[in-house]
């Protein structure tokens, strides 16, 4: 099989972006790592909610009252991984987060689309908030709508990738190949590295 950089890289975009499209596709749900308040890395999975290969953008949506949301505000710089059984492929992506606060534009405008069922993701107590230990889970489930929105702790994550590490798992023939991005992101590097 003959194996051309330019189009792994389109091909691995091009993967993003179906499965910001389609929760059935691989790449649907990412590990985002950042470095945690208490200096040990912190790691998790989101949802991944927009791909674009032009920017070399992608969004994810937050409760800012969440510790992803702090240790992101402190240090922005973040690594995002995600792994495909179905295509034996790892992508491991570099890059900054921008935050979208609640009120802000951009948390207004990706609000206004959201389903009702997903908004009420945002209701609740804080994510993370230890339970009593005679407590009912259920008895936290989000409030109904009318109670409360959610609607100001909803941020948006846009991620923004310097490089990915693309990494192919094939039988006697491992491959993986390393691509770096300029501020607009336009493609500045690819090379093969060794897997």
């Amino acid at each position: 099989m003959q194996h051309d950089l330019i189009t792994i890289d389109r091909e691995a975009w091009d993967a993003l972006a179906a499965a910001a499209a389609d929760p059935a596709q691989p790449f649907r749900y990412l590990t985002l790592a950042s470095l945690g308040r208490c200096q040990f890395p912190e790691a998790r999975t989101v949802v991944l909610r927009s791909a674009k290969s032009a920017t070399r953008v992608l969004e994810f949506h937050t409760d800012t009252r969440s510790p992803k949301w702090q240790e992101l505000q402190d240090n922005g710089n973040t690594t995002i991984l995600g792994y495909s059984d179905v295509l034996k492929l790892q992508l491991r992506l570099r890059g900054e987060i921008d935050l979208a606060p609640p009120g802000s534009p951009e948390a207004d405008r990706v609000w206004s689309r959201l389903p009702p069922h997903t908004r009420a993701t945002y209701q609740g107590g804080p994510p993370g908030d230890e339970l009593p230990p005679d407590g009912d889970p259920a008895a936290h489930a989000p409030m109904s709508a009318r109670e409360e929105t959610g609607r100001d702790r909803f941020g948006v994550l846009s991620f923004k990738a310097l490089s990915l590490d693309w990494c192919r798992l094939e039988r006697n023939n491992n491959l993986r190949a390393r691509f770096s991005y300029g501020a607009s992101g336009e493609l500045n590097g690819a090379s093969w590295v060794a897997p």
